[in-house]
């Protein structure tokens, strides 16, 4: 018995300092992205930034979720008070919502201008303003979570937050 212990306790503090791995990269990708947009670099490193930043946001995201959302079912939820539980879902379904919509709507830079950004007639510098704040809302909605759900949501924000900045040119 101690040595099951012993090997799920293992298991879980290499998930904790993966989990802290992965909001450091998440953060340094936003930084490598802010970075290239003010200052000047050459042409093929600011695109493989913007690439390698929108390329994430697209898939790492979704991943992202799916791990904070089982971590948080699994581990706080029946513990959490009802208000707390409210947060973080709110989280979770504003930064799911925030990804579908750039999926659908082609904000996202991929390699140029999207035909769909005049999705509904609406402004496309607003929209992504909209998208923008929705995420760093979700942001700080995701510190209601606990644990390792909390990390894995603030890394899906930062994510979304380098992929919509990879869009922006000065």
């Amino acid at each position: 018995m101690p040595m099951e212990l012993e090997g799920n306790l293992k298991r879980k503090v290499q998930f904790w300092t993966s989990s802290i791995l992965v909001v450091f990269v998440a953060a340094a990708v936003l930084v490598a992205v802010i970075y290239v947009q003010h200052t000047h670099v050459p042409g093929r490193v600011e695109n493989t930034v913007r690439t390698c930043a929108n390329i994430s946001g697209l898939l790492a995201v979704p991943v992202l979720l799916f791990l904070a959302f089982r971590n948080w079912i699994r581990t706080s939820r029946v513990k959490s008070p009802e208000w707390r539980n409210g947060l973080a879902l709110s989280s979770m379904v504003l930064v799911s919502l925030v990804w579908m919509s750039s999926l659908v709507t082609g904000t996202v830079y991929v390699g140029g201008p999207q035909i769909g950004n005049h999705f509904l007639h609406v402004d496309p510098l607003s929209w992504l303003a909209t998208l923008l704040d929705s995420t760093m809302l979700a942001a700080l909605l995701a510190i209601a979570l606990k644990g390792t759900a909390r990390l894995f949501m603030l890394s899906a924000a930062l994510l979304m937050w380098a992929s919509f900045q990879s869009g922006i040119f000065f």
